[in-house]
């Protein structure tokens, strides 16, 4: 029985290394956006604890706290 090995032919396949550089761009935008979105977030709602505003949950706000005379 006579053996048929394929002859090999060389090909060149060409690297495709400047793909993906519209996702890395999104990914870094989305991480940008989501930053300055916690920060206007935070400094919008955040009250330090020495705020005299801010109360316990529970309490009753300083406005409805009765004053001594």
């Amino acid at each position: 029985m006579q053996q048929h090995h394929p002859v090999h032919v060389d090909r060149y396949v060409p690297a495709r290394t400047n793909e993906g550089w519209g996702a890395a761009a999104a990914t870094v935008l989305l991480a940008v956006a989501l930053i300055v979105a916690a920060t206007v977030i935070h400094k919008s709602t955040y009250k330090p604890p020495t705020d005299p505003s801010w109360r316990a949950a529970g309490q009753q706000p300083a406005s409805q706290v009765p004053r001594a005379h």
